[in-house]
């Protein structure tokens, strides 16, 4: 039955096949801009660094966004911000770390706006102590806002979703830490490498039971940004470990990517909350600048003028 069925296909009809292929689909229009207008998210630590910039793109979109955040300082200030651009975003008070916030937050996006369509799990915290000397309190500091607020958050959106049949997305954050791609030569991360590895493993398995729903989970892992937590976290280090740690960090820090805006990263974090992710489940995008590479800094060729020695030429 099957060869009869192929002896059928005439090379008339692949032609057709292959053109309604490229006829019959969205535009990138609708697929970036149309079909997001009108949609609900809510993006963690949205008030600044990375999130903010994740905010910024999709209310660009007509996304209306909710802010869930700990600083109501910080908090105000980027809704009033956003507002002031005419974007529908507004801030509320969230501890990731408390999963009774993370389920009352869901429920403030529902009263508000309706539904959750979108969630971008990306609150988070770190900080630098050699393995020898990390305090307990630290550690759970961070694996509490990293991992368990991710997972929780997500949780709870999900429920939303699945109880309104809402086919939505979740994004989760993980890091080029979960490389163990620190500063070149320094580690003191191994706490934020345990939470950020952790993550995409976490994407999988949470991707594995929500397909079924018409849920898309997926996670995004940026490298080095220039944001304000990178500039605080730095200089608490110092406080522990003195100046010669941050001559180390500055005399190193050229072998390690960074991006100088982190909307280089926000970008691909509002891909994954579009439809051009309806075909990518479980997976972990690495925005890191190429930080796992050891990157070649001469231009070596025998053949290309200007290169390292370059052609020979005729005497």
């Amino acid at each position: 039955m099957e060869k009869d069925k192929q002896k059928q296909l005439t090379p008339d009809m692949i032609s057709n096949m292959t053109l309604g292929n490229v006829t019959n689909i969205q535009s990138l229009n609708d697929i970036f801009i149309n079909n997001m207008a009108g949609k609900v998210a809510i993006v963690t630590g949205g008030a600044s660094g990375l999130g903010y910039n994740v905010v910024n793109r999709l209310s660009e979109a007509g996304v209306k966004v909710v802010i869930a955040s700990r600083s109501e300082t910080k908090g105000r200030k980027a809704e009033n911000e956003f507002r002031n651009r005419s974007r529908e975003v507004i801030w509320h008070q969230t501890d990731v770390t408390k999963v009774a916030d993370c389920f009352e937050t869901v429920d403030f996006a529902e009263k508000t706006y309706g539904q959750v369509d979108i969630l971008v799990a990306n609150a988070a915290t770190w900080s630098m102590f050699s393995f020898l000397d990390m305090p307990e309190e630290e550690y759970d500091k961070v694996m509490n806002t990293d991992l368990k607020g991710e997972y929780f958050i997500a949780q709870a959106a999900a429920r939303s979703m699945v109880r309104n049949k809402i086919k939505g997305k979740i994004v989760f954050t993980s890091s080029a830490a979960r490389h163990s791609s620190d500063v070149n030569g320094i580690g003191m991360m191994s706490h934020y490498n345990a939470a950020k590895g952790a993550i995409p493993s976490m994407t999988m398995g949470i991707a594995k039971e929500l397909r079924q729903y018409g849920i898309i989970v997926n996670c995004v892992a940026p490298g080095g940004m220039l944001s304000e937590g990178a500039l605080s976290n730095t200089s608490k280090a110092a406080v522990y470990y003195g100046k010669e740690l941050i001559d180390d960090q500055m005399a190193l820090a050229g072998d390690t990517p960074m991006t100088l805006n982190p909307d280089e990263v926000a970008i691909a974090v509002f891909a994954m909350c579009t439809d051009m992710a309806n075909f990518i489940v479980g997976e972990t995008v690495d925005v890191t600048g190429g930080a796992t590479l050891s990157f070649q800094k001469k231009p070596w060729s025998f053949t290309v003028p200007g290169c390292i020695p370059g052609p020979k030429t005729e005497s």
